[in-house]
């Protein structure tokens, strides 16, 4: 066996939290919930060891909703074309919120009921890319005259207290459909009459 250096420690350590952190995420997608018991058995580490990485589950979400965040944040800057107009710009920001929110509900209702963590504001977030959206759109005339960081607050809102809504409901939904409700919602309000 190797000797364990402090670089091969650290290594270790990334790789261990995240395995853990994968492991739960699909466990969440696919069952809604998980105890460390099943995770444990799951990861196939032993339910001691996993406290070595996490101190409890609200730490382990948390870590988890990070990862996603940094995943749905590097698909919206693919995703989104700096080129786009604004209005197509934003079109692609509610999908991609519609469809993360979709795919990891469960997850979110977990984070939600325990709010492990505050968000922290000198990271990248959906508020920021939101942000520079509406500060093109108003640039260009395709939204009316408004503060941007107001409007995309008003567009962050809707999607989260709608988002909140569907998970406090336990309705199942259809991110596609939710998305044009969203737009339908949103645009009317933002652009120039």
């Amino acid at each position: 066996m190797p000797r364990l250096t402090p670089e091969n420690k650290e290594l270790h350590i990334a790789q261990m939290r995240e395995h853990i952190c994968r492991v739960f995420s699909e466990l969440f997608a696919a069952e809604g919930d998980v105890s460390m018991e099943h995770l444990a058995e799951k990861s196939g580490i032993a339910k001691g060891t996993i406290y070595n990485y996490f101190k409890d589950k609200k730490e382990l979400t948390a870590a988890v909703m990070e990862s996603r965040r940094k995943a749905m944040i590097g698909l919206m800057e693919k995703a989104i074309s700096p080129d786009a107009p604004a209005v197509q710009q934003l079109e692609t920001f509610v999908v991609i919120m519609w469809q993360d929110f979709h795919t990891h509900r469960h997850l979110r209702l977990e984070y939600l009921r325990n709010n492990p963590v505050r968000q922290i504001p000198h990271r990248p977030r959906p508020l920021d890319i939101l942000k520079k959206i509406m500060e093109k759109g108003i640039a260009v005339s395709e939204f009316r005259e408004m503060d941007p960081e107001e409007a995309a607050l008003f567009v962050f809102c809707s999607l989260i207290g709608k988002f909140r809504h569907f998970l406090l409901k336990n309705v199942d939904i259809d991110p596609e459909k939710e998305a044009c409700v969203t737009l339908s919602f949103l645009l009317p309000a933002l652009k120039k009459k």
